[in-house]
């Protein structure tokens, strides 16, 4: 009896460590600040800007034009090979420089366990920004 127990325990310990680095799991601890940013950027980077949207909370201001408006990020700093390089986080903002050397700052919120972006600032101008 006892060796079925080990045989039982090892063998669950075996499915979480090997499920657990998978990207099964990826979403079920919620997405961080980090992986947030680096989703964002990275579809940037890919040319997904159709895709963009994702990134923001449900009450951002222009998500619906993001969504529905193929050209909204033509005009934008990111159109052009210009992408968010370096940040540092603090609390819930996210400063940082892009590739141009122009600032950046992203301010996130929570829903439910994902961080999501409800404020996008370049350079000093509002670029996205939360429903007041």
């Amino acid at each position: 009896m006892k060796k079925t127990k080990l045989i039982l325990i090892l063998t669950v310990v075996f499915l979480l460590t090997g499920l657990s680095s998978c990207d099964l799991f990826v979403n079920f601890f919620g997405t961080t600040i980090d992986e947030r940013i680096d989703a964002f950027n990275d579809d940037a980077k890919d040319g997904k800007y159709s895709s963009l949207y994702k990134h923001f909370h449900s009450d951002t201001e222009e998500r619906d034009e993001m969504k529905n408006d193929s050209t909204y990020w033509d005009s934008w700093p990111m159109a052009s090979d210009n992408y968010f390089d370096t940040y540092s986080v603090s609390g819930d903002e996210v400063d940082g420089k892009m590739d141009s050397g122009q600032d950046f700052d992203v301010k996130m919120k929570r829903d439910g366990l994902d961080y999501m972006m409800y404020q996008l600032t370049i350079d000093g101008g509002f670029k996205v920004r939360k429903i007041e």
